[in-house]
């Protein structure tokens, strides 16, 4: 299976279908039907509907629900397949209501099981179900390894599909509110990036997420690259999280099919208008310091994860100690 091949499948099959979910994009920022903003962007929606549509899976798991944003992206196309389940945990019961409340005003609700609580006590394995995980919660290394530890590992099915959110090839350049080394208030920094230093930015991530940072994230190493020629701001790979560190780590050990990142892949579907919302996009820019949409999505084959997460386990296992996974 070569991933970008299975999406170019899937867009061609079933694109022309995406613009009836133009509703989506055009609410993102509306709090009356997201109170939990959604940011999942409008080229990554397009992609996780023509994917569900296409591989028509019986059983999607879903780590975190949100307001339901993404959810609707799934449950939609599930509705046109005419079957499929979403099992999908949300921590917060304000949100999971919220989610629940627009399930039902477009009749999904029989698409959605929705579990209230944390998705380490709730969610159980099922191997020979889940056809596409989807994983867009707490965007920690620790997390991602339970996530791919319980669910991932133990699956069998060569088939199923692995997706991560918030996560950028290393090759991406952006800047985002403030860039590295977060020097001035504005984000108009006129100082030089330095290639590889250390940014302590635990306050910037609860100014992003409006949540206390966790320890794993009180200090990332972010290569920094110095403002362009007659530009101010400075510009970085764009990858804020130990689980986008991990994830790359992941891919660095997967064979170039077997992965792709949709910010690697939004200008070769021009129909899908990957670029319509970028004028909407909220702090976020790209080297130029043009607004974009987040396009931050990456998918992978799960047989391709097990076997990477394998390699990585191997790697780092103490001499002498057998590493459950290795």
């Amino acid at each position: 299976m070569n991933m970008r091949n299975i999406i170019r499948k899937a867009v061609s099959a079933y694109g022309h279908e995406t613009g009836r979910l133009e509703f989506l994009p055009e609410n993102r920022y509306n709090r009356a039907m997201f109170p939990a903003t959604g940011q999942y962007d409008w080229f990554s929606g397009q992609v996780l509907y023509c994917l569900v549509r296409c591989l028509r899976p019986r059983r999607i798991l879903e780590i975190s629900t949100s307001c339901g944003y993404a959810t609707m992206f799934m449950s939609l196309a599930l509705k046109e397949n005419g079957w499929g389940m979403i099992d999908t945990h949300e921590t917060d019961p304000k949100s999971a209501r919220a989610a629940k409340s627009l399930f039902a005003e477009f009749g999904l609700e029989g698409f959605v099981n929705q579990q209230i609580g944390d998705a380490r006590k709730t969610s159980r394995p099922a191997p020979s179900d889940y056809g596409i995980y989807f994983l867009d919660s707490e965007h920690t290394e620790s997390f991602l390894r339970w996530f791919i530890e319980e669910h991932i590992m133990p699956g069998e099915r060569i088939d199923a599909l692995f997706h991560i959110h918030d996560i950028l090839p290393r090759s991406a350049r952006v800047r985002r509110w403030n860039t590295p080394p977060f020097t001035d208030e504005d984000g108009c920094s006129d100082g030089p990036g330095k290639a590889g230093g250390t940014a302590r930015y635990g306050g910037m991530m609860r100014r992003l997420f409006r949540r206390p940072a966790r320890n794993e994230e009180d200090d990332l190493t972010i290569k920094v690259y110095p403002p362009g020629i007659g530009r101010k701001l400075q510009t970085f790979d764009g990858n804020l999280s130990t689980e986008a560190r991990f994830g790359n780590e992941l891919t660095a050990l997967m064979r170039p099919w077997e992965y792709a990142f949709l910010h690697d892949l939004a200008a070769d579907y021009p129909e899908l208008q990957p670029k319509k919302y970028d004028p909407y996009a909220v702090g976020r820019a790209d080297a130029q310091g043009n607004p974009m949409e987040w396009n931050e999505s990456l998918w992978c084959q799960a047989a391709a994860v097990r076997e990477a997460y394998r390699k990585l386990t191997r790697r780092h296992a103490p001499e002498g100690r057998e590493k459950r996974w290795a």
